[in-house]
């Protein structure tokens, strides 16, 4: 029984590997864990919205009860990069941590917006404990 789970497991990482806006998490735990996180809008034009800012939300589906949270509270969100990266900003937009983004004045182009949270709810974020989704922003 617990080959077929792992394959299974597997095979559902392999399908959903190229779905943009959407992880998944697979662990063995008898925790409560975030098995798949999401992020809405995926793709938006901020020169539809007031001010050109654009409010992202984040929901997340889990292994046992409650099942959903929507909104996720717990999200760390950074735009152009992921979190705990490396790489430099790159200041083509700015985004406050409960997801309300906004274009630079002048960025022409599409930046990536990344929602991060703890896989395992009950420890802290962190670069081994994280799930991540993304979505758009296509700045005029």
């Amino acid at each position: 029984m617990r080959i077929f789970r792992t394959c299974l497991a597997a095979i559902a990482l392999v399908f959903l590997a190229g779905c943009e806006g959407f992880s998944m998490f697979v662990g063995i735990n008898n925790g409560r864990l975030l098995v798949a996180i999401s992020v809405n809008p995926t793709v938006v034009d901020p020169i539809h919205f007031p001010n050109g800012q654009v409010q992202f939300t984040a929901s997340g589906n889990f292994n046992m009860a409650p099942m959903t949270e929507d909104p996720m509270t717990n999200v760390m969100w950074t735009v152009d990069r992921p979190a705990f990266s490396n790489a430099p900003d790159l200041g083509h937009a700015t985004i406050t941590q409960t997801g309300l983004a906004q274009c630079a004045v002048g960025f022409i182009g599409t930046v990536q917006v990344f929602a991060t949270a703890a896989a395992n709810p009950s420890q802290p974020l962190s670069q081994n404990n994280q799930m991540v989704a993304t979505a758009r922003m296509n700045c005029p």
